[in-house]
């Protein structure tokens, strides 16, 4: 389980969702930011990237695109990556000493 490096808590869902860079996530707790490896975000954000864009391609143009296919793809997307995270496949660097 992947937890933030200053204050020791877990890392919240919200803190995934609330940032615009998936590579650059903030604790929610204490506002430190966490670092996460850049090789295994880049491959876990680029599959999810790659499926995501392929679904988006395959359903465009159809009834109700924007809620019926493209919300629910990138909240899942989001809960796919946020899992990946707690589960370490995106690994979470040790805070630096100050």
């Amino acid at each position: 389980m992947s937890k933030c490096g200053k204050c020791d808590s877990d890392i919240s869902f919200m803190s995934v969702l609330n940032t615009p860079n998936p590579f650059k996530l903030k604790c929610g707790s204490c506002k430190a930011p966490i670092a996460l490896s850049l090789m295994s975000a880049g491959i876990v954000a680029g599959i999810l990237m790659a499926v995501i864009s392929a679904i988006l391609w395959h359903f465009y143009g159809s009834e109700g695109f924007w809620i019926k296919v493209v919300l629910p793809t990138v909240l899942i997307a989001e809960g796919l990556y946020f899992a990946a995270i707690r589960t370490g496949l995106v690994k979470v660097k040790p805070a630096q000493a100050e």
